[in-house]
This record gives C-alpha cells, sequence and structure tokens, in this order.
C-alpha cells in the first residue's frame, strides 16, 4: 500500500530502520497480534512501506485500540470491577 490520502510532504519516503517510527510500528503490530491475530496483523503490517502507509497503520491500529479499551472498560464496570 503506497498510496495516501494525505498529502504530508514525506509521505513517500521508506519508513527508516532503525528509526523510533519503526520501533512504534512494531509495538502497535504486537497490540494488533493481540486483537486480530497474528497473520491477519502480519498481513497488513507487511504492506507498510512508507511514511504515509505508517501514517495509515498507525490510525487503522489506533482505531481497533481505542474500540477494544472502551469494550474492556464497559465490561469492568457491568461486572462490578
Amino acid at each position: 500500500m503506497t498510496t495516501t490520502t494525505t498529502a504530508h510532504a514525506r509521505d513517500h519516503e521508506p519508513v527508516p530502520d532503525p528509526s523510533t517510527l519503526m520501533g512504534l510500528l512494531h509495538v502497535l503490530r504486537k497490540a494488533h497480534m493481540e486483537l486480530v491475530g497474528k497473520d491477519v496483523a502480519h498481513q497488513r503490517f507487511s504492506r507498510v512501506s512508507t511514511r504515509g502507509d505508517a501514517r495509515e497503520y498507525i490510525g487503522e491500529v489506533t482505531q481497533h485500540l481505542v474500540k477494544e479499551r472502551e469494550k474492556r472498560m464497559l465490561h469492568r464496570r457491568k461486572s462490578g470491577r
């Protein structure tokens, strides 16, 4: 996935490895694996090659993580924890 919907100047640059950005992406991939399984998470992560791809991936995974956190918080409230 090398096309992006946003017009940021550096979106077409490759994600530098090693970098803080790559470190963040790996942390998000690990969290994503917990939610959707290793194969699905790896398949999605493998399409990240540019900074624009990374931006999209971060947005997608963050949305999933926020929904999961809200779901767990609601479950805790209902169970009285």
